[in-house]
C-alpha cells in the first residue's frame, strides 16, 4: 500500500511537470498579426489597425509588413500585407520602381508588425542588411494574401513540440510507476 502511495505522489510531480512543459511548448512561436489589402477593398481595418485583425502564432522566423505606395500619390496605398515568413522578400529597406514605393519590414518579436509599414520598427530588432533580392513586383505575390483562417489556432511546431513532451513524460512515467511498483 505504501508503494502505491509513493507512486501516486511520482505520478502527480509528473503531471505538474507536464502542465508546465505543455505551457512552455505553447509559447514557442512568434506571435505576428495576419492580414493583407488591396487598393479595390473598401475595408481598409488591415492598414488603419492592426489590433482589429488577427493574430496568429508563427512558426516562421519574422513577422513583415510589405507597403506599396503609388509614386505621384503617396497617401494611395496600392497594397498593404502583415504576415510572417521565414525569408522576407528584403528585410528592411524601400525599393522604388517607376510607379510604386515598396516598404518591407521585418521584425522578431511577438506582434511586432502591427505598425504603419512606413517606418523601420526598432522594438523588432533583427540583423541589419537586406534579405534577398526581387522587385517591387515580387512584393505583391510574395506573402500568403489568404492568411485569415477560422480556427486556426498554434503553430506546428509549437503543436509538435507538445506532443513530443507529452510521449516523453508519459514514458517516464510509466517507467516509475512499474519501478516504483516492483518494490
Amino acid at each position: 500500500m505504501q508503494q502505491l502511495s509513493k507512486a501516486l505522489n511520482t505520478f502527480q510531480f509528473y503531471i505538474a511537470l507536464a502542465v508546465v512543459l505543455a505551457s512552455a511548448a505553447n509559447t514557442i512561436a512568434l506571435e505576428c498579426y495576419v492580414c493583407s489589402y488591396t487598393l479595390s477593398q473598401s475595408d481598409a481595418t488591415c492598414l488603419t489597425n492592426a489590433t482589429a485583425g488577427r493574430a496568429i502564432n508563427c512558426s516562421m522566423k519574422y513577422c513583415l509588413t510589405v507597403r506599396q505606395e503609388m509614386i505621384h500619390n503617396a497617401n494611395k496605398v496600392n497594397s498593404f500585407l502583415r504576415d510572417c515568413q521565414d525569408k522576407p522578400l528584403m528585410l528592411n529597406g524601400v525599393q522604388t520602381g517607376p510607379s510604386y514605393r515598396t516598404y518591407y519590414r521585418s521584425c522578431q518579436q511577438n506582434l511586432c508588425n502591427g505598425h504603419n509599414g512606413r517606418v523601420y520598427n526598432t522594438s523588432g530588432n533583427i540583423a541589419a542588411g537586406g534579405g534577398g533580392g526581387g522587385g517591387v513586383s515580387g512584393a505583391v505575390a510574395s506573402g500568403n494574401h489568404n492568411a485569415i483562417i477560422a480556427g486556426k489556432s498554434g503553430s506546428p511546431k509549437a503543436r509538435t513540440s507538445l506532443r513530443v513532451c507529452w510521449l516523453l513524460l508519459m514514458s517516464l512515467l510509466v517507467t516509475v510507476i512499474s519501478v516504483e511498483c516492483m518494490r
